[in-house]
């Protein structure tokens, strides 16, 4: 090696050892920077140490003391830390009993809570999310949660966290809104108003189908929602007879925003059509309106044919005989017609405004106080009252009295149609006066009678007992000529016998005497067949078993007799029958005495039932039995009757009121 190559070569190790001093240097340098930066991360993160510590001291003093529920769950909705609150609200004894939030969840919110979750997972947060939810007891709640993602220190997701709020109340009461809303626009949908509810800004709210048909807006309710209304009078003034003016009224209305009711709205087409406008304020703040709109045509109509019926009927109602007067509640006259004035004697002048108490003079006022207390109780009746009109007369008036009503059905007062009844009062008066002098005369002719009788018997048994002596003395010198007059004789006496008795029973007939007790009919029969004589070839017969009733034994006897021995009497027949039945009905008895005789002729059939009369020439019949008969049957509210057939035989019915 020459020596150039060795000055190059110590050269080149000189600046060798120059950079690995030069290194040594910068390397003692870096490492002493490094040492203190070392010394100052330890101290950093001792502070950061201390921070957190306090930090999460605070956190766990939050969560401690924390009012709503507060859950802590994992990414599969386990729950890893849940508070007090959220113990006591949900029920379960956590951590002694592992939950699982997911199973809470009512079937219905199933899927909206999976859809919840990946938003929460997505976007680390959830907001307001509501549901039902079960408890540990089986209860329902309804619940609304916030809830954020927690992550580690790569910022990936750990766990989620969320605060429980009991919504149940608000639940309840927002679907009581709701069910309200629905009622109530279902009532405003069904209602036969056309409503239609304008915001501040004439836009719509709500109208109902009544409304577009009042219109005849070929849209539903629906699609009108939202719809400007500022133009909507010119657009619908055509409708009306006077166009120009349903504008000019909506304008004046809108400007003014009061209260108006009952406006009147002629239609082109003949309707007539009532609108109420309400203006809708909240704090003193105008908020829109309320238009209600209802057809009235067939009311307006009704009213004015009401109107000229009464007009029409209150023409008659002043020209008729009786007398009219409308009173209010406080009984202050508010009407008469001139029947009225004529009866009291006061001019309408002096009635109105007058209290009728006060100036028609009653002679028993508290009867009118009393009907004018039933009066407001809606009650009507008619009663009669004695009065003195303006002259001092005395009068008899029948009232028939009513409530008034108005509109509404409230009672407002009384009205009163009055009769003058003096002449039938009168009339009445004197009839009860002759029903009394009557009675006295009945009374004093059945006692005439009574001694007639016993005095026109007297004689009567003196020419029979003389008759009887002629006969039995003179019999041998009498020829047959004289034996047959004084025979006759006997038989008329006995007939006259006969007719005094009969005149005497008939008299005596009357509801007064009349008894009342049981009387087995049937035994009244047997007693008869007993009593009268029946020839040998009649049969009495009773087809059905007679009732017994109760009634007078002697009246009994005495219409029985008298229709069987009629029919024993006229049987012509070989073989007779005198049949006796009934028939039950619903208020009465109807009985049949039937015979196979000699039938009556129809011209009698009324005839026979009138005293003194009887049929053809018989000589024996009093005419008085079958008036009997009637007389009887009367008094027990009956009536009587015949069927007959000439030749052929005669049924009698009768009825007895039970």
């Amino acid at each position: 090696m020459d020596n150039k190559e060795v000055v190059l070569l110590k050269k080149a190790l000189e600046r060798q050892k120059k950079a690995r001093r030069q290194a040594e240097r910068i390397l003692e340098e870096k490492s002493r920077e490094l040492y203190e930066t070392s010394h100052q991360l330890k101290e950093t993160n001792a502070r950061l140490e201390n921070l957190l510590s306090e930090k999460t001291s605070e956190l766990e003093g939050v969560f401690v003391n924390i009012v709503d529920p507060y859950v802590v769950m994992d990414l599969e909705t386990n729950v890893i830390r849940m508070n007090s609150a959220a113990v006591q609200f949900l029920g379960y004894d956590f951590p002694n009993e592992p939950l699982n939030l997911s199973t809470l969840v009512h079937p219905d919110y199933k899927k909206y809570t999976l859809d919840a979750l990946k938003q929460l997972y997505s976007i680390g947060t959830l907001k307001n999310y509501r549901a039902k939810i079960f408890l540990k007891d089986g209860s329902l709640k309804f619940v609304q949660v916030n809830s954020s993602m927690i992550y580690d220190k790569n910022r990936k997701p750990i766990a989620a966290q969320g605060i429980i709020r009991d919504i149940t109340g608000e639940m309840e009461a927002e679907e009581q809104i709701r069910a309200s809303q629905n009622r109530l626009s279902t009532l405003i949908s069904n209602l036969q108003t056309g409503v239609l509810l304008e915001s501040e800004d004439r836009k719509i709210s709500l109208t109902n189908q009544m409304f577009c048909d009042l219109f005849h807006i070929p849209v539903s309710p629906d699609q009108l929602k939202g719809a400007d209304c500022s133009n909507a009078a010119e657009e619908s003034k055509h409708h009306f007879t006077d166009p120009e003016g349903f504008v000019k009224r909506i304008e004046k209305i809108l400007k003014s925003k009061k209260l108006v009711l009952s406006d009147e709205l002629e239609m082109k087409d003949g309707r007539i059509l009532e609108r109420d406008y309400i203006p809708i304020f909240s704090d003193g703040k105008y908020k829109g309106h309320l238009w209600t709109y209802q057809d009235v045509t067939l009311r307006k109509n009704y009213k004015k044919n009401i109107e000229a019926q009464k007009e029409k009927y209150w023409s008659i109602i002043a020209n008729m005989n009786l007398g009219l007067i409308e009173v209010d509640n406080d009984d202050v006259i508010q009407l008469v017609n001139q029947s009225f004035c004529a009866m009291s004697g006061f001019s309408e002048g002096e009635l109105m405004g007058q209290k009728a108490s006060e100036i028609i003079h009653v002679d028993e006022k508290n009867i009118i106080v009393e009907k004018g207390k039933e009066r407001l109780k809606g009650k009507s009746d008619s009663y009669q009252v004695k009065i003195r009109n303006k002259n001092g007369e005395t009068r008899h008036w029948l009232i028939s009295g009513a409530p008034r009503y108005d509109e509404t059905g409230t009672v407002v007062g009384s009205i009163g149609i009055h009769l003058d009844i003096t002449a039938q009062k009168t009339l009445e008066l004197q009839k009860e006066e002759l029903l009394v002098e009557l009675e006295a005369s009945n009374r004093g002719l059945q006692e005439y009678a009574h001694i007639v009788s016993h005095d026109l018997k007297s004689p009567l048994r003196s020419i029979s007992a003389l008759a009887t002596w002629l006969q039995e003395d003179y019999k041998d010198k009498l020829d047959d000529a004289g034996v047959y007059n004084l025979q006759m004789m006997q038989e008329k006496v006995e007939g006259m016998d006969k007719l005094i008795d009969g005149i005497l029973k008939y008299s005596s007939i009357n509801s007064e005497t009349l008894e009342r007790k049981p009387v087995d009919l049937n035994t009244v029969v047997n007693d008869i067949r007993e009593i009268i004589y029946i020839p040998e070839h009649v049969n009495v017969i009773i087809m059905d078993t007679l009732p017994t009733l109760e009634a007078d034994a002697t009246k009994m006897h005495q219409l029985f007799q008298n229709l069987i021995g009629n029919a024993v009497t006229n049987i012509d027949k070989k073989e007779g029958i005198v049949s006796i039945g009934v028939e039950e009905k619903d208020r009465f008895w109807q009985f049949y005495v039937r015979d196979n005789g000699v039938g009556i002729p129809e011209e009698y059939h009324e005839k026979i039932f009138k005293i003194f009369q009887s049929i053809g020439n018989e000589e024996r019949s009093t005419g008085i039995g079958l008036s009997i008969v009637k007389k009887i049957v009367d008094l027990y509210q009956g009536e009587v009757w015949l069927e007959s057939e000439v030749g052929k035989g005669t049924t009698f019915y009768f009825t007895i009121k039970k």
